[in-house]
């Protein structure tokens, strides 16, 4: 047992067994650094890297290691540590040494720009960062679900809740991912090894606090939404934290109801397009972090002509700021507005709002039924997909909510979600009905711009 390869050989399997119980994260952080030198005398000698590693392996994970060591020699072993020659840090011999505070095991996983502090609050987003900042201080509080369009700061206090927590609890059992990421671990899981659906639940189940990005990507998804909702009932029995974001309210998500209830039995709050104070705030606090030179006239610029997205806003300050310290020139206004031309808004087309009516003229015309087709109670193909069309059109041209939309046609907003569907389907796949619609759009455009 005492041969090097051996050795390895043991220690390989047990970063093995362990990657399967703490994640491939935590592995690659803590354990996987570490080198095994030899087992004699019922003592397996390691090379640790640093005191932190040490004192986090030695805190959080020896007794399972040992534990995986017994059931593959058959002998209790005690570990001995020492330290990599590269490190001058001496090992920890006793008690008495200072103990290094250790990072929790998935403290890497989370952004660690992604803060409450620095997120810029603003009427835009003041709810759901209150909201975040109280199940942070209190987890337990479930639901709690985000919506917004993208790029408007859900992701980041994902990671600022998960902070916040960790502050509070550094052992907490906490996991950030994306819906997309959720769908594929299950698909290999169940593919996989015969028990790997169990360790799928058991990794999702035992969390202190879920944290699920983009859960639109579980529409069309049956068996993983299935397995959402047993993992979410899971967790709120045991009155554990779970927090979604979606790039729309739990209504408008074509996903089953029991789900859908679910949802709607916490706390919603819905992030909306920061205003201008709040995007020159957003401005100066990423210029100080990136130590531009940019003076306030340029930033004033920058938030009066982006609009859409924190993202892109943020996307052009860095834009500019490299340019004009690459090509080594001062910034002006001239010159940042050809640098970000292709993100700066249309104020003509902002100005002329698309109204509901003048979608419903366009389809008319197009598919030649009435304007009170639209309201009526026919059911004939004839009338029923040109109202699915003008539904459809309704949803991705204004800002109206899906209960509107069905008001201005007489129905429910569950049959304009299905129209939504319906046609968002056709597009993709039928192309001669892709080049039919975007003719529309370009119509309906030159009318509202020339109302």
């Amino acid at each position: 047992m005492d041969n090097l390869t051996n050795v390895k050989e043991i220690w390989l399997t047990v970063v093995k067994e362990l990657e399967a119980e703490i994640g491939p994260d935590a592995t690659a952080l803590w354990i996987r650094p570490i080198k095994p030198i030899f087992i004699e005398n019922d003592t397996l000698k390691l090379e640790v890297p640093d005191s932190i590693i040490y004192d986090t392996v030695k805190k959080r994970y020896e007794e399972k290691i040992i534990q995986l060591l017994r059931a593959l020699t058959g002998k209790d072993l005690k570990i001995d540590y020492s330290m990599s020659l590269a490190s001058s840090e001496p090992v920890p011999q006793s008690k008495a040494t200072p103990a290094v505070i250790a990072l929790p095991a998935n403290y890497y996983s989370f952004n660690p720009n992604y803060t409450f502090e620095s997120f810029i609050v603003g009427a835009s987003n003041r709810f759901a960062y209150a909201s975040a900042e109280g199940v942070a201080k209190n987890p337990g509080q479930n639901p709690f679900f985000i919506y917004s369009a993208p790029g408007l700061g859900k992701t980041h206090l994902l990671h600022a809740i998960a902070h916040g927590i960790l502050k509070a609890n550094s052992s907490a059992r906490i996991l950030y991912t994306a819906s997309e990421n959720f769908v594929n671990e299950y698909i290999d899981a169940v593919r996989g090894k015969a028990d790997g659906a169990e360790q799928f639940r058991s990794k999702y189940r035992k969390l202190d606090c879920l944290l699920l990005d983009d859960i639109q990507f579980l529409v069309d998804k049956e068996r993983s939404e299935e397995e959402f909702f047993y993992t979410f009932n899971a967790l709120f029995e045991s009155k554990k934290q779970i927090v979604i974001t979606s790039d729309r309210p739990p209504r408008e998500l074509a996903m089953g109801q029991r789900l859908i209830s679910r949802f709607l039995q916490g706390v919603v709050a819905d992030i909306k397009l920061p205003d201008f104070e709040t995007r020159v705030a957003i401005l100066r606090q990423k210029r100080d972090q990136h130590n531009y030179e940019i003076p306030d006239d340029i930033v004033t610029f920058i938030a009066e002509n982006v609009k859409k997205s924190i993202r892109e806003l943020e996307g052009c300050l860095i834009t500019v700021g490299n340019f004009c310290t690459n090509m080594h020139l001062p910034p002006s206004i001239d010159t940042v507005k050809d640098i970000i031309k292709d993100h700066i808004s249309d104020p003509e087309q902002e100005d002329h709002k698309i109204e509901i009516e003048t979608i419903k003229t366009v389809v008319a015309d197009k598919y030649n039924i009435e304007m009170k087709d639209f309201s009526s109670k026919k059911r004939s193909e004839a009338v029923a997909f040109p109202r699915q069309v003008a539904m459809y059109l309704a949803c991705i041209m204004t800002e109206s909510t899906l209960k509107d939309i069905g008001e201005a046609f007489g129905k429910d907003h569950a049959t304009v979600l299905y129209a939504k569907n319906k046609i968002g389907q056709l597009v993709q796949t039928d192309p001669y009905f892709n080049e039919t619609l975007n003719q529309m759009l370009s119509k309906i455009k030159n009318v509202s711009n020339s109302a």
